[in-house]
């Protein structure tokens, strides 16, 4: 069989290397970290993996947490106004159990893993100039690495691309020691959504130190009330800041947030994302070629909770494409296969981009109806395994009708819906 090398090995490195280990090729892994590096390495982005992504790394034997990762079986969403206070939730179960593992810990065991079934692993960075060298030593090189000096070597798409500067300012920290009797919500993944403001994420996570914890994600629209984590850097300064943010706009989770701990000095992250989707094949000076995949060339803000799923998805898909044809992986072949994966992958970027903006009037029908019906909940929360199944009717007024319509819901009910949270926020706001 061919041979394949793969710089990275993150996410989308890891599930495309096992995937051709396990058809017959020959996997060479390029990492920048051990698997002792990684352990060791300070707190990763939150990395939520839905249902379907889930059985995926199962199905290639990368299923190293089912018995120790808190598995999310629901989700509960409040949609919060600037009073403070909670306009309506929603609720709903998943169709297949989540999982959000410490990256650390995939990442370290995947490496191991993929050693141990056959792949070889070399501790090298990466650089343009070097990746001349790796692609003459094999058939195909599949670039996963999304750090700067590689993803720089696949150009911009524009035509896929939207924005040109982060649309939220992002913090994320593990804590434990958390009161969870305070807030019954927090059993299982609950979304704090103030619309303008902030989305906050509190998600059951497996963290390396401490074990079954929660991960929290706060993504803060730049220069408003929420936007305080700039100048962070220390994980207790994050911890405090953490706390007055949510002492000021939801303070419903102070009890649970109160006696809280980092789960270390180092997990903790500050910055922000630019989404952008570029070109998938780079042509080197010498003329050959390689494929990017995952973050390389597909990068969404973590809103939409997408960014592992994505690269499982671009991999397995990848992985099923270059083990049909087997040789001979021209330019335009790859090139073709992502154009074929990106028949599926707009809605994944669709569905991101639509998280970002402010909820158009309908779309605030839609989540209103679904604080309503357990079935339209699903749906809606369903968009985080498979956002082909959110995105027609979530992004398009005339099918989001026929959606509720469809669901019983006519616009008498959604008149009523409205006059409810209409008649809650007046009582709040007369008395508190």
């Amino acid at each position: 069989m061919s041979s394949i090398g793969i710089v990275g090995a993150g996410q989308a490195g890891i599930v495309l290397g096992a995937g051709l280990l396990r058809d017959g090729f020959d996997v060479t892994v390029y990492s920048d970290r051990t698997p002792d590096d990684y352990l060791h390495d300070r707190g990763r982005p939150t990395a939520c993996l839905w249902g379907d992504q889930v059985v995926a790394e199962r199905e290639l034997g990368l299923d190293f947490w089912d018995d120790t990762a808190p598995a999310i079986t629901s989700i509960h969403l409040d949609l919060c106004l600037p009073d403070p206070m909670i306009a309506f939730s929603i609720s709903a179960g998943l169709r297949a159990p989540a999982l959000a593992v410490d990256q650390r810990l995939k990442f370290a065991h995947g490496m191991r893993a993929l050693a141990e079934r056959g792949a070889r692993i070399v501790v090298d960075h990466i650089s343009a100039q070097k990746l001349e060298k790796v692609a003459a030593e094999h058939d195909l090189v599949v670039v996963t690495a999304g750090h700067r000096s590689l993803g720089d070597l696949f150009p911009r798409d524009d035509a896929r691309s939207v924005h040109t500067e982060p649309r939220r300012s992002l913090f994320m920290m593990n804590v434990a020691d958390y009161d969870l009797s305070a807030r019954s919500e927090h059993a299982d993944l609950a979304f704090s959504f103030m619309p303008g403001v902030v989305e906050l994420f509190w998600v059951p996570f497996l963290d390396k130190d401490r074990g079954v914890t929660r991960s929290i994600v706060v993504e803060a629209v730049p220069g408003g009330p929420a936007d305080r984590f700039s100048d962070v850097k220390t994980a207790d300064e994050g911890l405090d800041v953490l706390r007055g943010l949510v002492r000021d706009l939801l303070p419903w989770e102070s009890d649970f947030l109160a006696p809280a701990r980092p789960t270390s000095p180092v997990t903790w992250l500050n910055g922000s994302v630019v989404p952008i989707v570029r070109q998938p094949v780079d042509t080197l000076p010498s003329g050959r070629h390689v494929l990017g995949l995952g973050d390389a060339v597909v990068l969404n803000d973590p809103l939409a909770g997408q960014g592992a799923n994505n690269a499982t998805r671009m991999a397995t898909f990848f992985t099923s494409r270059i083990t049909a044809r087997g040789k001979d992986f021209t330019a335009e072949w790859l090139a073709a296969q992502f154009d074929d994966f990106w028949d599926y992958g707009r809605h994944v970027n669709d569905f991101s981009n639509v998280l970002l903006e402010p909820l158009e009037p309908f779309q605030q029908e839609l989540l209103l109806a679904a604080s309503r019906n357990q079935e339209i909940a699903g749906c809606v929360f369903e968009g985080f395994n498979d956002p082909a199944s959110f995105t027609p009717w979530f992004t398009d007024r005339t099918r989001a009708r026929g959606f509720l319509a469809d669901h019983g819901v006519g616009r008498s009910s959604v008149l009523r819906y409205k006059l409810d949270v209409a008649w809650k926020v007046l009582r709040h706001k007369v008395f508190g």
